[in-house]
């Protein structure tokens, strides 16, 4: 899907067009000109859509991350030290995390960002992830790195990964869970973000079972 599907997707979901400026924080006739299908040339203005659309600009531009071609082969070894238990968890960006959250055995080779070292991290599952946004601030800020185990079981007040946001962002989110009642809310840590009910289109895929700072 290229920029002007996305954009149409959005139009399509009800926001008019200057609404759409507004919020992703681009003048109207760049809007305009990316659906009559002129490309930006800024790469400042390519910046601003792949932060709404939360993906890296290459996946945004191509379909496909720069390093969207690293394959890994699973499961990599993992080794001792003093320090513990030392394996390599495959780095994705939010794009790729499908690989390794909608199937139960754990794929032969995926794609990957990188691969990084943890220390005592379960799961054969696992995988990391780098937050991209900053509706969980102040524990998780943006380009923090998190571990989750698609295999745990969550409970309220766990912090997960969800396949969706809302109507006009359908890519995973971070948030903690919280229970109102019988009810099930996803919450932001940040008081610029509201709660989101917890339903069937933003399933829960993943737990957060490490935070690492400042890689």
């Amino acid at each position: 899907m290229n920029l002007k599907s996305l954009l149409h997707r959005e139009l399509g979901e009800g926001m008019t067009e200057e609404q759409l400026a507004s919020t992703v924080g681009v003048p109207v006739r760049t809007i305009i000109a990316i659906l009559h299908g002129w490309d930006p040339h800024n790469p400042a203005i390519w910046d601003t859509f792949a932060k709404y659309f939360r993906m890296t600009v290459d996946f945004l531009r191509t379909g496909e991350s720069a390093q969207a071609r690293t394959r890994v082969e699973l499961p990599v070894s993992a080794t001792h030290s003093a320090a513990g238990h030392i394996r390599k968890v495959p780095l994705l960006n939010w794009h790729q995390t499908d690989q390794m959250t909608t199937r139960r055995d754990l794929p032969d080779i995926i794609h990957a960002e990188a691969m990084i070292e943890a220390t005592d991290v379960s799961g054969t599952r696992t995988f990391a992830l780098k937050v991209q946004e900053d509706s969980m601030e102040p524990m998780f800020t943006e380009g923090e790195i998190i571990f989750v185990n698609p295999d745990l079981k969550w409970k309220a007040g766990d912090y997960v990964i969800t396949n969706s946001q809302d109507g006009h962002h359908k890519s995973p989110l971070l948030c903690q869970v919280k229970a109102i009642g019988t009810q099930f809310m996803l919450h932001p840590l940040s008081r610029k973000y509201e709660d989101l009910p917890l339903t069937k289109q933003n399933e829960v895929r993943g737990k957060v079972v490490r935070l690492r700072k400042n890689l």
